[in-house]
Parts: C-alpha cells; sequence; structure tokens
C-alpha cells in the first residue's frame, strides 16, 4: 500500500512488514563446540561434548548498536510488551557490552542516510528497519550485508528465512514471522442491514464472498437516498492502484515474478483482474470517484458512513477509521476471483530489518537482533494489539486468520522496481474510461521490464547515491562560501 511513511509500531505488526502464510518457530540458539587443536593421545578418553554448548559471546567493548526504524521504537511505556522488551534489551547489552540506541529516521530518508554513510564508510546505524520498496535497489547497488553466513542456528524459522531472499539470491534481512493478511474488505453493517442484504461476512460465512457477489451488493448500494437526483451513497470507494493490485492478487495472478524477472501484470490472470476493475468504474460505476486524493478521500467517504464497502489494510484502522465513523463496520478477507479457489492477499513489497555494508560484527549484531525479538509471543502480541481496533471477535478472527483461510501471493515483490508506478499511470486513465486496460498495458509493460531491470542490475541505486553526495557536496560549499 502507498503512503505507509506514517505507519505507528502497531500497524507495523500487520505490515512488516511487510507478508506470507509463515510463523515463526522457536528453537535452540546454541552454538557449535570448536574442534580441540590437537587429537587426543590414544590412551585417554576423548571428552564428552557439553550439551547445549554455545560458542564464544563476543564483546563489544561498550560500542552502541543503533537501531533504526521509521518511528521510536523505544519501549517506554508501562505495557507488559514494553517491561519484557526492556528486560531483553538489558539482558542483550550486559551480554554483548554494548548499548542500544533507537534511532528514528524519517521514512524517505532511510534509503539515502543508508547509502550516503555506506559510501562515507561509515554506517549510519547497525541495524535498520528498511522501508517498502527500497530492499531491491540497495541490495543489487551493494549496500547490503548478505546475511546467508550469519544464520546458522538462527531462532527465525527456514521458511522465513528462505523469505529473505530476495530473487533467489543472497539473504538480505531479518524477519522474525510473517502475517498472512495484511488487507481486505471494510464494510458498514448499517448500510446493509437497511438494505435488507447479506453483509460480506455472511457471504463468506456461505462460500459466496467472490467478486460476483461483491459487485452485486455495490450495485445494490450505489443509491440516491434523498431522491435529489444525484448518488450519494456507492458500494465501492477506494483507489484505482489498491485496486488494480488487490484484484490481480485475488485472481491467482502477480505484478512480478521474482523467479523469471519478468513483469508479469498482462497475464491472463491479471488483465481479467484490470477488465474487472475497468468495469467497475465504467460500466457499472459503483465506485465514488475521488475529489482529488486518491489516497485520502476513499478511508475518508467511508468513515462519513456514505460508502458501503472500502478495500484496505490493517493498519490504517486507528488513524483512519477508529473514533470515525460512527455506524456497526467489519472486516473481511477481499473476495475470490474467478481463477482463484481461496482467498489471497498480495505480497507486493516487503520490510526488513537489515545490516548496512560495512558494519563491523555483522555476526554478532545479527545474534543482538535474535536476542532482542520475542519469538514466543508474537502472536499473542499481534491479536492483543488488533483486540484495541477491530470492533468484534469475527472480525478479529479474519485478521489473524484464525482458520487459516487466507493465503499470500509470495514471489513477486516488485516494490521499488518502478514496475507499479509504470501499471498505475494507466490504470489511472482507464478508471475514467480514457483508455482500455489492454491498450494500456501494452503501453507500459516494456518501461516497466526496462524499470525493473535498472534497479536490478544495480545502476539506479548507485546513481541515486552519487547524486544525493553530489547535492550534499554543493550544499556545503555553498555553506562554506557564506561563512
Amino acid at each position: 500500500m502507498k503512503q505507509m511513511k506514517n505507519m505507528k509500531p502497531i500497524f507495523v505488526l500487520s505490515l512488516a512488514a511487510v507478508m506470507t502464510m509463515l510463523s515463526a518457530c522457536s528453537g535452540s540458539n546454541g552454538g557449535n563446540t570448536a574442534a580441540p587443536t590437537e587429537a587426543p593421545a590414544a590412551t585417554e578418553t576423548a571428552p564428552e561434548p557439553t550439551e547445549n554448548a554455545e560458542a564464544p559471546v563476543a564483546d563489544l567493548g561498550g560500542r552502541e548498536i543503533r537501531i533504526s526504524h521509521w518511528w521510536d521504537a523505544t519501549p517506554v511505556g508501562d505495557s507488559e510488551a514494553d517491561e519484557l522488551a526492556r528486560e531483553r534489551i538489558k539482558k542483550v547489552e550486559e551480554k554483548y557490552n554494548v548499548k542500544i540506541k533507537y534511532l528514528n529516521t524519517e521514512y524517505w530518508s532511510t534509503p539515502e542516510k543508508i547509502s550516503s554513510s555506506v559510501m562515507a564508510g561509515d554506517p549510519f546505524a547497525e541495524i535498520v528497519r528498511l522501508p517498502d520498496g527500497f530492499i531491491w535497489g540497495l541490495m543489487q547497488g551493494g549496500f547490503l550485508t548478505p546475511l546467508d553466513d550469519y544464520m546458522n542456528g538462527s531462532r527465525v524459522a527456514p521458511d522465513v528465512i528462505e523469505a529473505m531472499r530476495f530473487g533467489g539470491e543472497n539473504v538480505i534481512g531479518l524477519e522474525s514471522w510473517y502475517n498472512p493478511n495484511d488487507s481486505g474488505m471494510f464494510y458498514n453493517k448499517r448500510i446493509f442491514k437497511e438494505a435488507g442484504l447479506k453483509d460480506p461476512q455472511q457471504l463468506m460465512d456461505e462460500d459466496n464472498w467472490n467478486w460476483t457477489s461483491m459487485l452485486d451488493a455495490a450495485k445494490k448500494l450505489t443509491v440516491d437516498n434523498n431522491g435529489d437526483g444525484k448518488t450519494d451513497q456507492f458500494g465501492l470507494a477506494g483507489a484505482h492502484y489498491i485496486f488494480s493490485e488487490l484484484l490481480i492478487a485475488s485472481n491467482g495472478g502477480t505484478i512480478y515474478d521474482e523467479a523469471t524477472k519478468k513483469v508479469t501484470f498482462d497475464s491472463p490472470a491479471a488483465m481479467e483482474a484490470l477488465n474487472f476493475e475497468h468495469s467497475l468504474y465504467n460500466e457499472h460505476k459503483v465506485v465514488k470517484e475521488n475529489e482529488g486524493n486518491d489516497w485520502e478521500d476513499p478511508a475518508k467517504y467511508f468513515a462519513e458512513g456514505t460508502i458501503a464497502m472500502y478495500p484496505g489494510g490493517l493498519w490504517e484502522i486507528e488513524g483512519r477509521i477508529l473514533d470515525k465513523l460512527k455506524d456497526e463496520w467489519g472486516y473481511v478477507y477481499f473476495p475470490k476471483g474467478p481463477q482463484a479457489t481461496t482467498y489471497l492477499d498480495p505480497l507486493g513489497q516487503t520490510a526488513a530489518y537489515v545490516i548496512p555494508k560495512g558494519v563491523k560484527d555483522a555476526d554478532a549484531i545479527v545474534k543482538i537482533w535474535e536476542e532482542l525479538q520475542d519469538f514466543d509471543n508474537w502472536q499473542e502480541n499481534r491479536r492483543l494489539s488488533l483486540e484495541n481496533v477491530l470492533p468484534d471477535e469475527t472480525s478479529l478472527a479474519n485478521a489473524v486468520n484464525e482458520e487459516g483461510l487466507v493465503q499470500r501471493v509470495f514471489g513477486g515483490r516488485f516494490g521499488g522496481l518502478g514496475i507499479k508506478e509504470q501499471l498505475d499511470s494507466v490504470t489511472g486513465k482507464f478508471v475514467k474510461g480514457e483508455i482500455t486496460p489492454s491498450t494500456g498495458v501494452a503501453q507500459v509493460i516494456g518501461p516497466a521490464q526496462a524499470a525493473a531491470e535498472k534497479v536490478l542490475s544495480g545502476e539506479k541505486a548507485k546513481e541515486d547515491a552519487a547524486k544525493k553526495a553530489a547535492e550534499e557536496a554543493a550544499a556545503e560549499k555553498e555553506e562554506d562560501a557564506k561563512e
């Protein structure tokens, strides 16, 4: 989803995040006992290996370990989770002889700070929560530390580790768990009830929540309530670029294929989704037109109670729905497309913790990160956080994927490759009827592929870093001239 720079920690539980239907598991974090330098004499008995022996702990000499997020992650609250986090910090500081410090780095500045500080030979932080969409470029540009050699004996589940192997290459990020359901459909219960219609939850319970039933409800709920000849209530509201991503995924399609490094939004499943999106706006006219801000307007309409259904992410609830919408509401999965056999949620972007290139003692830094995580309670913590913002137990069960009905569409992370930007440029036109999906896709499929290849070659990251360094040098020169 776009505009994630304002995410708070509770939102990252749904986004960091970034992800797939995987879960973290706990295990031993023990190391291997070193072999003796000489074989024991024949008359001696070789010593039995010590059970649960651990590798020597690194003493980092009082060094400050800086951990950067795009929010202040310092656990200063009085909750049990924060208290436990402070205990883990204290143990890590004593064990490794370090001082943990959390940095609050502005969202869009994070990749620039990584590249410029690495080029200067002085990484600005040891561990960085890297925003969605910047991992590919920095990885290919050589600004991030490959972590394969440091993951032996990790408490992170093997499949989560593999999920951090971007494009089948090096493990580049650290992530302790994955949530299989980050986005779905919010709906207004009052509107459905007043119309005498089954709401999305009832349809889902009947295994009849799909594009067809969504469209049927949207058509019946797009009405003129006050009789002035103008539609004042719509079945749907949303941004065209959100609809395209969710519709493609819900039909089993992808926008990008990591394995082949090919742009795929021209596939049959994707084109079926884009044609359906076109029909929602132009043929059926069930989506309320935005008034100038594709990102802010749809959530505002839903909060005002004039929209029946709004596709969005769980992380949006606290800032955009909670305490704003006065009507009863609920949360369900995004409906199934014709080619899908289950509910599907896209993983187009992935946030992760990275270690910038040039950070010393990367092996110890990985261990420090792991020991700061709450591997054992992440599911409970996430559920508790969602209980605070969701309206009822059914919505909560959907959000935590209690019945395992939703799967992540994995293997097509396009964030930061310039692919979605090309697609968005034409969906913005065809939802207005200015162009057909087939014509629009034909125009941008080539440029989208070229944009991805430029990022994957590392060329773009190096260009951006060089440009930033030149700008900083010019600014410094100008400042010196003033003095």
